[in-house]
């Protein structure tokens, strides 16, 4: 082979395997991602085909309230983040709560909620400005959490304590905890997440009650493996955690 050749097969190979290191290594955490960002959907076609072609109305869950037509509504952003890769067989952030979205969408509607599914193709500000315009009575974002291979919990994002937020982000976790053995992390203000005035964009933005939940982290291997081996509970009770949050704050709004 030529020296020249040699020398370009050298530099792709490394930039390639640099590239692919770098995505499991240093996987960008979801509240760091820019607003504007859109992801590479190369790898997530399935993702992208579940939020344009959103579930049926599917089973109901026993004890929770149905709601009066067109009376309550949710906006539900599954992780868009793709370039997330977990603990082993965890693959991305944005597949795996997709997968666990899948569960509680169908039961939502099958309640009587109006759900709303973000576009995996689209970014935050794209949601955010969506989730306004259709005015919803609840914002809700589902992520799995990243750090440093170690860290392990459960953990739920309001902007500020006090209200209905915060309220919602108390249910989520309750729920989560009737599953999940490990850390409570606990309901956290996002307001200064980043330092004064920079907070979680999710959580800030939506004129509706708004909430971000890490349901666990996809680097670690028992929180990775647990989320994997539990994403229908998992939805199934976030699916609670809305059912009963809504009943509380809208009781008007529960059929007879």
């Amino acid at each position: 082979m030529p020296s020249f050749l040699k020398l370009t097969f050298i530099a792709v190979f490394c930039c390639a395997a640099t590239s692919a290191f770098a995505q499991v290594t240093d996987p960008v955490a979801p509240e760091t991602v820019d607003p504007e960002a859109r992801p590479n959907l190369t790898a997530s076609a399935d993702a992208a085909s579940n939020a344009a072609n959103p579930n049926a109305a599917g089973p109901t869950l026993a004890g929770l309230p149905r709601f009066k037509s067109n009376a309550v509504s949710l906006y539900l952003s599954p992780s868009n983040q793709i370039r997330n890769i977990g603990f082993g067989d965890y693959r991305s952030e944005m597949e795996r709560m997709n997968q666990v979205a899948d569960v509680v969408e169908p039961i939502l509607k099958a309640h009587g909620v109006v759900v709303y599914r973000n576009d995996p193709q689209k970014g935050l500000r794209d949601y955010v400005a969506e989730a306004n315009k259709l005015d919803v009575d609840l914002y809700f974002a589902i992520h799995s959490n990243a750090a440093n291979k170690r860290a392990r919990g459960t953990e739920a994002f309001c902007f500020r304590f006090g209200g209905e937020g915060e309220r919602f982000a108390k249910r989520v976790v309750d729920e989560i905890l009737t599953l999940y053995d490990g850390p409570n992390r606990g309901v956290k203000e996002s307001h200064s997440h980043f330092g004064p005035g920079k907070p979680l964009y999710e959580t800030a933005n939506p004129n509706a009650p708004a909430v971000l939940v890490e349901i666990a982290f996809h680097d670690q291997e028992t929180d990775a493996k647990w989320i994997l081996a539990n994403i229908e509970p998992i939805g199934q009770a976030l699916a609670r955690a809305v059912l009963k949050h809504l009943a509380a704050e809208h009781p008007e709004a529960v059929a007879d």
